[in-house]
């Protein structure tokens, strides 16, 4: 369906609102803060076989990183990793189900030993529930799945490559959250939005533990983004959404600048107004026409 002109210029503000402020972008000229030169250095990112995280291996591969493309696809991950290389970057195919915490251990144990640990770790592997709260509670096996790809795999990867970070006195881990954290209330989504509110807690603390030791930590709030995860929900069918590669540039802001947190400008404005007012966006959220997914989406 074309949209009409005006539907045009409401998504473009919508978009716009999905982006973050000015600071994070323009951190990179404050005289102040030196950005990090990614030039060699030894990336590890997980749920690179698409979305947003193919998209952020091929851009930080183009900045002279190393780059570790993990997934469960491992043709997808030979493919990437075929295309970075012959455009000349350099990239290593390691599928791993980062689900299975034994795979994880495993994962990190290979990674030691190929290329002596990772300077940068970006959890992005991610699993999505659109669901009200009732139904998710009886498929119980989806909630401990989401918990177990959004939390427990994160923080099994970050127990297995922080130290390494903190022995060299230098690390980053960039971990992928969702802008529903930041308000708390978004509808149908209390499970995810629970998963990855345990993450960017976890985050939050690791630049407060071990940023004076050199391991800083950033949290990435994304709005909705047009990748392959949210492709069968027929809701966000024409729905205003970040591009891959416009997603991808936050990691590489990130990881340049090391920023506590990216999110968009909708957000901290929800959490503003969360804050000092959190009956007011209750009723908002409740005022939402919002339906159930009944057609096998995220």
């Amino acid at each position: 369906m074309t949209k009409s002109p005006l539907r045009r210029f409401t998504d473009q503000i919508v978009l716009a609102t999905m982006r973050p402020p000015a600071s994070p972008q323009v951190l990179v000229n404050r005289p102040a803060i030196k950005p990090v030169d990614l030039d060699g250095k030894r990336i590890l990112l997980t749920g690179a076989s698409s979305g947003i995280g193919e998209a952020g291996a091929e851009q930080l591969a183009r900045r002279g990183a190393t780059v570790v493309v993990v997934a469960r696809r491992g043709d997808l991950l030979d493919s990437l990793a075929d295309r970075i290389q012959t455009a000349g970057g350099n990239a290593i195919a390691m599928p791993c189900d980062v689900s299975d915490m034994d795979a994880v251990d495993a994962l990190v144990a290979d990674v030691e030993k190929r290329i002596g640990g990772v300077d940068i770790l970006i959890n992005n592997a991610g699993r999505s529930i659109r669901r009200p709260l009732a139904e998710s509670l009886e498929r119980w096996h989806d909630v401990e799945r989401t918990i177990v790809l959004n939390y427990y795999a994160p923080l099994r990867l970050i127990r297995g490559f922080a130290p390494g970070m903190l022995d060299r006195g230098d690390g980053h881990i960039i971990n992928v959250s969702t802008w529903g954290v930041l308000s708390e209330a978004s509808p149908l989504f209390s499970v995810y939005n629970a998963s990855k509110a345990a993450l960017s807690a976890v985050s939050r603390v690791v630049e407060t533990e071990w940023g004076r030791r050199g391991v800083h930590s950033t949290t990435l709030y994304y709005p909705l983004v047009a990748t392959p995860m949210i492709a069968p929900t027929k809701a966000y069918q024409g729905m205003p959404a970040l591009t891959s590669e416009e997603a991808a540039e936050w990691m590489i802001t990130a990881a340049r600048t090391r920023p506590v947190r990216i999110a968009p400008r909708m957000a901290i404005a929800a959490k503003a107004l969360d804050t000092f007012g959190p009956r007011w966006v209750n009723t908002l959220m409740q005022r939402q026409n919002f339906q159930p997914n009944h057609d096998g989406g995220a």
